[in-house]
């Protein structure tokens, strides 16, 4: 919503599940920062080049179509059509990128966002 409107921050409520996308955005440099404000409320700071959206998502797993995929389809997926970005999935041990999960847990779980950079 914020990215859409062009702000330069947006004030969430705060839960566990965002604050493990956030951590995830920012490292992989998606935000330019979050801060927790107390304990109800998070404000993020976007990021964007030349007052453009850095970004494209797009969600993959609903609610009431969840999709999950074992490795060697995350790993088919990753590599077609020069695929910039990365998938968020929810596997055992949380939160992870298609990066951690490919390279270094080599798990597979729910697709839940698709990010294009």
């Amino acid at each position: 919503y914020g990215v859409q409107k062009r702000l330069r921050f947006l004030n969430i409520e705060k839960d566990l599940v965002t604050l493990k996308l956030l951590k995830i955005f920012y490292i992989n440099g998606i935000i330019r920062s979050y801060k927790i404000l107390n304990n109800k409320t998070i404000s993020i700071y976007f990021k964007y080049n030349n007052s453009n959206k850095i970004i494209h998502w797009s969600i993959i797993s609903k609610p009431s179509n969840r999709i999950f995929w074992k490795i060697n389809k995350l790993i088919k997926n990753y590599n077609k059509n020069n695929f910039s970005g990365f998938y968020i999935i929810s596997t055992q041990k949380g939160l992870l990128t298609s990066n951690n999960c490919i390279l270094e847990n080599h798990i597979s779980g729910e697709i839940l966002l698709k990010i294009s950079i």
